[in-house]
């Protein structure tokens, strides 16, 4: 009942991993069957990052579909450094949500990739990863929950709290801010989202403060 407006990513690996038993397959022929149809915004997280690395044909059948469709392509690279970052990022996928340090965040926003500051049921990075923030570098990094149980949704609430945590580590609240809107629209091609300016959609949070962002009022299209 709630004017939710949602993107589908294409899932890049099911199963998960070859050790792994799932109810179907997605091969590179899949991939390129069903990643240009109109209700698929992107390639999902690329789970097998060894498989991009050493170039298994498949992997790179997955990726090619992608970028032939110019569709957005969602990365996971931990502890993926050096030449064999640099040849992740030639494949075309655009971020990451599995820095574990600053200087892993440092490096792969330096090649361009958008990083995600998760914070998440499991993995939480925010109060961490924040601190690689700057002024300079500041609109290559998004928020990402990547994932959020429901019980920990009700709680405590999904990147509004990704937002309370990083402004209670010591980021900008306007920094976050802007992390959690334009940097994401802009990184998915959300054309038209992200920012209350001429010409954008009116889709809109008003919080009470910029520290405890306590949801006031919500906006979709204008409408209260």
């Amino acid at each position: 009942g709630t004017p939710l407006e949602a993107k589908v990513m294409l899932p890049s690996c099911v199963p998960a991993t070859a050790f792994e038993t799932s109810g179907a397959t997605l091969d590179g022929a899949d991939t390129e069957k069903f990643i240009g149809e109109d209700f698929i915004h992107g390639l999902g997280e690329f789970m097998n990052y060894p498989g991009v690395i050493y170039k298994d044909s498949d992997v790179l059948k997955k990726l090619e579909a992608a970028r032939a469709a110019n569709k957005v392509i969602d990365g996971h690279a931990p502890n993926t450094s050096g030449n064999g970052l640099n040849g992740y990022v030639c494949t075309g996928i655009q971020t990451d949500h599995e820095c574990t340090s600053v200087d892993e965040a440092l490096e792969k926003i330096s090649k361009g990739m958008y990083v995600h500051l998760r914070e998440g049921s499991a993995t939480r990075n925010v109060a961490q990863n924040c601190k690689a923030v700057n002024a300079m570098n500041l609109r290559r990094f998004i928020f990402c929950t990547d994932d959020r149980h429901a019980a920990d949704l009700q709680a405590n609430g999904h990147l509004d709290n990704a937002l309370r945590v990083a402004v209670a580590s010591g980021m900008d609240p306007v920094m976050a801010v802007i992390a959690a809107t334009i940097n994401s629209a802009e990184c998915y091609r959300l054309y038209g989202k992200g920012a209350i300016a001429p010409g954008y959609d009116a889709d809109i949070a008003v919080f009470d403060d910029l520290k405890d962002f306590r949801c006031a009022m919500t906006f979709k299209a204008g409408k209260l």
